[in-house]
């Protein structure tokens, strides 16, 4: 009887533990049936009308993507780029087109460049606008988009300036090491010319230092502000072809201008020389009269 209940009970312990260890099993699929891929938790779905920057392009068909991740450089001195293309509702271009200048300033950013063009009537509803926004919010700026905005490409790219960034700072280095020589140097000298070459070396050691130090503020500002250009267009509208150029028309255009130019050089040259003619010729006028007064005086004595 009681080897009858051990039995059962070690039957039934590991009738147990194998539908424990189905349980987990199965937890570990996806919705696909793929093993080991875990399906995401209901609290971290993302929103549909949030953008994805996986692969550098837009996500699902529908053009909407997950939230962009940009991550963080190895270095602190990476330029940020970012290339995006978006269509929006047909009669909503100029609103979208405000909507996003105003939150990259708001973001602290400032609008480089900006270009639009019209549809066959007239109507603006395409365009592009670059943007400098502080690297850290470059990916806000993006996931902020509305729901609207369908992307149809989302393009980074970086550039490493660490070389650029150790060459300035070295060369800065040297310069202000040489700069407090020559001061020290200066602050001994007696002699005038020692003086006067040692104040001529410094003024050229302080126009390296002021150079070297614009290079340092370019690259530190091209690191900290990231560019990011938009571009949108209405959904199922055309933009209106330029025409081509007409060479001729070109042609005879810029002769024009030239023509105009030289003219307005010459004439332009004229009027500055104006005054100096009319000196020219007054002196011409009072050096002819006294000739002719000479002669009158002489003629007298000729004939006596």
């Amino acid at each position: 009887m009681t080897t009858r209940r051990i039995v059962v009970i070690l039957f039934a312990t590991a009738l147990l533990a194998g539908c424990a260890s189905a349980g987990t099993t199965t937890g570990g699929y996806s919705s696909q049936g793929a093993p080991g891929a875990f399906a995401p938790a209901a609290g971290h779905a993302v929103a549909p009308d949030q953008l994805s920057a996986s692969g550098g392009s837009a996500g699902p068909a529908s053009g909407q993507t997950a939230g962009i991740v940009v991550g963080t450089p190895p270095s602190s001195h990476i330029e940020r780029s970012v290339n995006a293309t978006y269509t929006v509702a047909p009669g909503t271009f100029l609103t979208s087109f405000e909507g996003v200048i105003a939150r990259g300033v708001a973001m602290g950013g400032y609008v480089v460049s900006s270009s639009t063009q019209p549809d066959s009537a007239g109507r603006i509803v395409s365009g592009a606008v670059t943007l400098k926004v502080p690297t850290a919010k470059i990916a806000d700026v993006l996931n902020g988009m509305p729901s609207g905005f369908v992307a149809s490409s989302i393009n980074f790219s970086a550039v490493d300036h660490t070389a650029q960034f150790v060459d300035v700072d070295a060369r800065l280095a040297s310069a202000h090491a040489h700069l407090a020589a020559l001061d020290a140097l200066l602050a001994k000298a007696i002699s005038l010319g020692d003086i006067t070459s040692l104040e001529q070396q410094i003024a050229s050691v302080q126009t390296e230092v002021d150079t070297d130090q614009g290079q340092l503020n370019v690259l530190t500002a091209s690191v900290d502000l990231s560019t990011a250009t938009v571009q949108m267009s209405e959904r199922g509208t055309t933009v209106a072809p330029v025409p081509p150029t007409n060479p001729v028309s070109s042609g005879v255009g810029s002769g024009w201008d030239n023509a105009v130019h030289l003219t307005g050089a010459a004439l332009e040259g004229v009027v500055t020389a104006l005054p100096l003619l009319v000196v020219v010729g007054v002196l011409l006028l009072g050096w002819r009269r006294l000739t002719r007064i000479g002669a009158l005086q002489r003629r007298p004595d000729t004939a006596e």
